[in-house]
């Protein structure tokens, strides 16, 4: 049972939770599950789900800048055996959209957009018996990238504490064939698409206390065999989201006992208002080590834990738009990757 009063700031909080598939774990070059509401951050998933019938669609932009090596340290990591790289900066903007089966189910795809600007990677060869160690400009690349489609069933009916469990397949829709500027096709990490089909699954909880609300979530993506025989690592990605709404309904709704869950939601509709939500997100990323041919590559992978302050305006109009900064606390990221600098991410979205 779900208040209808309620119900507009119920769709609202899905506005930005069909881009379910495509925020980047910021150490790697490709994509992993994740999801943001108007109810938690902007990478923790809300457990909340839409009514049946109604659609929600949403855009994500994702600028990572990575702490950046120079040619020097580049090419001694290549004396090391180990092939490093860098990238000005990683660029990924997504469009999503959801569907609400039932009040329990949603079901959700988004598609991604990748650049990567001026890629560079460490390389080392031997040449009459010497060592040569030095750096490829591998150039810019982007393109279209892998898609996820992901179900959310939600287990509870409590308006106040929320469960939902998430499931879902990463599809390799992206390009695997692009080429770097000598003409060489580059390693399946430095393109668009991994040529993986990756099983995902996860859970998400919350509780509403008047104004407030706290989420948490996991999700974890199995990854496979995917193009050039790499099997790139798994990654976990976890995290914690406390949330204030100022005007509004409040994260918590009204009680009513007259009205069931659906009734009258185009008509209830009116009554919603705008609102704003401060909130502050404590996040994890881990990601194993890659696989390429069967041999496993130590230098890859790696883990961070960061914190993400954040603003949203959720508009009574049916959409909203929000703004966060995850700077790294903490980040042990082996060396074929660099550390994290800063992510930034802006979103915007839109109920039907």
């Amino acid at each position: 049972m779900i208040n209808p009063f309620f119900a507009p700031a119920l769709r609202r909080a899905l506005l930005l939770s069909v881009a379910l598939g495509t925020a980047t774990p910021a150490l790697a070059d490709h994509m992993g599950p994740s999801g943001f509401g108007a109810g938690g951050g902007m990478s923790v998933f809300t457990p909340d789900t839409l009514d049946a019938g109604h659609w929600a669609a949403g855009f994500r932009l994702s600028y990572t800048r990575p702490q950046r090596r120079s040619d020097a340290e580049l090419a001694a990591l290549a004396a090391q055996h180990v092939h490093a790289h860098n990238s000005d900066y990683n660029l990924n903007a997504s469009a999503g959209i959801a569907f609400g089966i039932n009040h329990h189910l949603t079901l959700s795809a988004e598609l991604p957009y990748l650049r990567r600007d001026d890629l560079r990677e460490g390389t080392h060869a031997h040449a009459g018996g010497v060592a040569i160690n030095g750096v490829e400009q591998l150039g810019s690349v982007s393109g279209i990238g892998d898609a996820n489609l992901l179900a959310r069933y939600r287990l509870t009916d409590d308006e106040r504490f929320g469960f939902a469990l998430i499931g879902g397949i990463k599809l390799p829709t992206g390009s695997a064939h692009r080429r770097s500027l000598d003409g060489e096709r580059l390693e399946t990490e430095h393109q668009p698409g991994t040529g993986s089909w990756d099983p995902i699954f996860g859970a998400s909880g919350s509780a509403n206390v008047g104004a407030v609300q706290l989420t948490a979530s996991g999700i974890y993506q199995l990854s496979s065999r995917g193009a050039q025989q790499t099997r790139l690592g798994d990654r976990f990605q976890g995290g914690i989201a406390v949330s204030h709404r100022f005007g509004g309904e409040g994260h918590e709704p009204h009680k009513s006992v007259n009205h069931h869950h659906g009734d009258e939601l185009d008509e209830q509709h009116a009554h919603a208002r705008s609102s704003w939500d401060a909130f502050v997100e404590l996040g994890g990323e881990w990601e194993g080590r890659q696989k390429v041919a069967g041999e496993v590559e130590p230098d890859s992978g790696g883990s961070w834990i960061y914190v993400a302050p954040g603003v949203r305006y959720n508009a009574a109009a049916g959409w909203s738009a929000g703004l966060a900064l995850a700077v790294p606390v903490w980040q042990r990221i082996r060396a074929s990757h660099p550390n994290n600098r800063y992510r930034l991410t802006l979103s915007l979205g839109k109920a039907f």
